[in-house]
């Protein structure tokens, strides 16, 4: 798009006849034409015009970048067994906290049971110190025993109560070692990899199965650092996936990086796009950013532009005047 200094519509030459014209009038001087009709003739260069376009134009930014999951995590074992059953394989949904691998969990309910065990003996402990205490209330009023034998009673019973609450906790943490034999999905979304087979003896934080949400994917584009200020939170964005040419879908523009790439010179531009079974992570993709309406622009075709390179925004047209080519400066605003 280029604004001339005149707001009328004209026709501007192509960069074909921009060079004939100079060539023509040069061969004038070198050889004068026999006649006047010759003359005419050798003066006369075929030239290709274009007729300058008023109308409304959108500026875009087109974007190439990769999908993305919303979401990936590597679902670890919590506890150190051995995989006795895998619920869940490569391409398989799950859902939030459904269960998809389960482990051995025998040594586990072992130690739960014991623990139970003295949860009990501790409770039935703490019911004998609180009944010698208030005896020994009691009979500390009617002189039966001394006041050291009260306090030993009540120290009995505070001694009791708190073994009662280190075998509570002992046994919540056995409780907890054993459901975490259960290992369950964090989120719901597909399963991407499996990283470990039934049999396997696992570590605490061995990686069973990468788990990736994709209801909603991430494009994710680098951006030159000169459009900064084009791109907005929310904006609306078209992508489309080169391996699914029937695909379409729309996104909004959720996350700007607040700094730009030292090296590249760009920022990275984040669009959410709805996910589906057709879409997986990894592919190529590409976004068409709207950025602005102009309307009543003055459009002429970019072969008519003639640019010397000391100022992009700055080109130079030939348009027809009274039969004849005058060169004329326009400022360069959208280009398609």
């Amino acid at each position: 798009m280029s604004r001339p200094p005149s707001p009328t519509i004209a026709r501007v030459l192509l960069p074909a006849m921009l060079v004939a014209l100079p060539l023509a009038g040069c061969s004038s001087h070198e050889a004068p034409p026999a006649d006047a009709a010759t003359a005419a003739q050798a003066r006369t260069v075929p030239v290709r015009t274009a007729a300058a376009e008023s109308r409304t134009l959108n500026e875009r930014l087109e974007l190439t970048g990769s999908l993305r999951p919303r979401a990936q995590v590597n679902v670890a074992a919590e506890v150190a067994a051995r995989i006795v059953r895998l619920l869940k394989d490569e391409g398989d949904r799950v859902r939030a906290g459904e269960t998809i691998a389960q482990l051995d969990a025998t040594d586990f309910r072992l130690a739960r049971d014991r623990a139970m065990a003295a949860l009990a003996v501790a409770e039935a402990n703490r019911a004998h110190a609180l009944a010698e205490r208030d005896r020994a209330d009691q009979l500390v009023k009617t002189g039966g025993i001394t006041d050291k034998d009260r306090l030993a009673a009540q120290v009995a019973l505070q001694v009791a109560e708190a073994s009662l609450a280190q075998v509570r906790a002992e046994a919540a943490i056995a409780q907890q070692a054993v459901a975490r034999t259960e290992v369950t999905a964090p989120f719901s979304g597909r399963v991407a990899k499996r990283l470990a087979d039934v049999g396997t003896l696992l570590a605490a934080g061995t990686p069973i199965l990468t788990l990736v949400d994709d209801e909603v994917l991430e494009f994710r584009a680098q951006v030159p650092s000169a459009d900064y200020g084009k791109v907005r939170l929310g904006s609306p964005v078209a992508v489309t996936v080169d391996a699914l040419p029937d695909w379409r879908a729309s996104g909004t523009v959720a996350r700007i990086t607040p700094m730009v790439d030292e090296r590249s010179r760009s920022f990275e531009v984040v669009v959410r796009v709805p996910g589906g079974d057709r879409l997986i992570a990894g592919l190529f993709a590409r976004a068409v950013i709207g950025v602005r309406e102009v309307p009543a622009a003055v459009v002429v075709p970019p072969a008519a532009l003639v640019r010397d390179g000391a100022r992009p925004e700055v080109a130079h047209v030939f348009v027809v005047a009274g039969g004849k080519a005058e060169r004329r400066e326009v400022v360069i605003g959208i280009e398609e």
